[in-house]
């Protein structure tokens, strides 16, 4: 059963931060806090307070923020990235299998998801929750910038192997235009038109819509 409460942060045009609040001690990790005002007020609204930054990978829009929430916040006493990822402001480089804890009892343990950057992780959390930055996304994958198809394959194989049931938090709302894609690629699948009506139909919380986070990895 997971002891956290994951909290969808909407940035930029169509990225999304995470808070994640461990329901015992009420401090809270951020997953790639780009918009360091909004991730603050987040976190006053849900009476939380960030004592660790978890980054997938390196590029500006999603470690973009990590340095400046770090010189505003006394609390934050870890920043986590992937080996070799040269994320900003990291103090603890992690890889595959490692595991650490948020507040008293929400437990992480790091995917280690290499493609769309050198050093891409994914952080599985409370056997619940998966943020998978820029490697998966709903009905859809990461660019391959700095990997190859069999990166990607192997990444996609690690997070499908998660159970059915797990949360999928993805790293930019996507969906509408994968399903737009996947529908162009397969216009006879009507499985694909009614997931692209769903997305279209949920719109994005970046725009006052209900957005399409979290999905499952039985679903993806």
């Amino acid at each position: 059963m997971s002891n956290c409460t994951v909290i969808p942060v909407p940035a930029l045009q169509d990225n999304y931060m995470y808070l994640i609040i461990d329901n015992d001690s009420k401090k809270a990790a951020v997953i790639d806090p780009v918009d360091v005002d909004a991730i603050q007020k987040a976190a006053h609204d849900n009476h939380a307070t960030i004592t660790t930054i978890l980054t997938t990978h390196n590029h500006w829009d999603h470690s973009g923020g990590n340095i400046k929430l770090v010189k505003t916040l006394s609390t934050i006493d870890r920043v986590y990235g992937g080996v070799g990822d040269g994320v900003p402001g990291c103090t603890h480089e992690v890889g595959e299998g490692d595991t650490f804890t948020i507040g008293n009892s929400t437990h992480v343990k790091v995917l280690f998801t290499p493609c769309h950057t050198p050093g891409h992780v994914c952080y599985y959390i409370d056997n619940a929750h998966v943020f998978t930055g820029d490697t998966m996304f709903i009905s859809g994958c990461g660019n391959f910038n700095t990997g190859t198809p069999r990166q990607m394959t192997e990444a996609f194989d690690k997070l499908l192997g998660l159970p059915d049931d797990t949360n999928v938090w993805v790293g930019h709302e996507y969906t509408a235009k994968n399903c737009a894609f996947a529908c162009f690629c397969e216009p006879n699948n009507q499985d694909l038109k009614g997931r692209q009506k769903w997305a279209e139909g949920q719109g994005s919380l970046h725009n006052g819509g209900k957005g399409t986070v979290p999905s499952t990895i039985k679903m993806e």
